[in-house]
């Protein structure tokens, strides 16, 4: 199965009220500029009626038990949705940090800017670019 699938087939799982959802399958195109930290595949998931949105990728999978996250909706206007998540994440030598990551997705032209940026006292942030296409 390859990421894309899995990080697909998670979605469903977590949130089976696909049909009423607006699910969405991003490609992020690759540069230095994600630093590692933004991924070539997103997965979002928003149930206007609900509220409720979910997100997932291979690092979301890989740090959180192989489960999509619950997103927060930050902005969902008729030109763009706004998904905001944080992903706790250790490192070899044992050490944490809460990478705090912002989805916007530009409905009119199905475009998505991801920004990743580190808690604490970091001021440095990774940013990747790409194209979504409803699934």
């Amino acid at each position: 199965m390859t990421l894309r699938s899995l990080v697909f087939s998670a979605v469903l799982v977590a949130f089976p009220s696909v049909l009423q959802a607006l699910t969405l399958e991003c490609s992020i195109t690759r540069s230095n500029a994600g630093g590692g930290y933004i991924t070539d595949v997103y997965i979002l998931q928003h149930d206007a009626d609900s509220g409720r949105a979910i997100v997932s990728d291979g690092l979301i999978l890989y740090f959180n038990d192989e489960q999509p996250m619950t997103a927060q909706v930050s902005e969902d206007t008729a030109k763009k949705l706004v998904l905001t998540w944080r992903v706790r994440m250790t490192n070899r030598t044992g050490q944490t940090a809460n990478m705090q990551f912002r989805a916007s997705f530009f409905k009119a032209d199905k475009t998505l800017v991801v920004r990743a940026s580190p808690g604490g006292d970091y001021t440095n942030s990774f940013e990747g670019r790409g194209r979504c296409t409803p699934v």
